[in-house]
């Protein structure tokens, strides 16, 4: 009996924890079990720690999930230089951010959830109504991009199953494939068709 429970005693630390291994470690359970396998005690026996130790680095679950989502977008590569036209400059955000959450496609829940690290000054939305947009146009753009960008990721990452049984041979084919010039070419047909009418008034 002493001998089974040795067994299932979780690994003790021999080094500090750090936020980084932490956040790390936490992204690596949702995307192995999804938002749902994430808790306190089995991330704190990921890390080798008691569960307590893990609320000197996070006041509670949603403190984590920040830092999950932090780390998450953390991966988001931007050209650079950045593309002088705003319309570029948005497909390109938004297209990266799709790379990312098709790479962890359980923090698509997600996607829209404001962290610390946002940008102070309201970030895109504002920036949309700099350039003209109404509060309704700026809005109903950006609510339309989130929306895309995550049911996109959704159906492009390895964890989705498109159902083509009922379907010729070419076009099952060409369904299977979730193509990046695809999304692409839809946020730009977006960008262009919300910018043409507010042009026109």
């Amino acid at each position: 009996m002493e001998e089974r429970e040795a067994m299932v005693q979780p690994k003790k630390r021999t080094t500090p924890l750090t936020k980084d291994e932490l956040f790390e470690r936490a992204l690596a359970i949702v995307d192995e079990r999804g938002l749902e396998g994430l808790s306190m005690r089995r991330l704190a026996e990921d890390v080798g720690v008691e569960a307590a130790s893990l609320y000197h680095h996070v006041p509670n679950k949603d403190a984590l999930l920040d830092g999950v989502v932090i780390r998450m977008r953390s991966e988001i590569r931007l050209p650079d230089p950045l593309p002088e036209d705003w319309r570029d400059l948005m497909a390109a955000i938004f297209d990266e951010y799709r790379r990312v959450l098709a790479a962890h496609p359980h923090l698509a829940p997600l996607a829209g959830r404001h962290v610390e690290s946002d940008p102070q000054d309201g970030g895109g939305l504002v920036f949309l109504t700099q350039l003209g947009f109404s509060d309704d146009d700026a809005v109903a753009l950006w609510q339309s991009m989130i929306a895309f960008v995550v049911g996109f990721s959704m159906f492009s990452s390895s964890y989705a199953e498109t159902d083509t049984t009922d379907l010729p041979e070419g076009l099952a084919k060409r369904m299977a494939e979730w193509r990046d010039e695809t999304c692409a070419r839809s946020l730009r047909v977006l960008l262009e068709g919300y910018d043409a009418a507010r042009q026109q008034g």
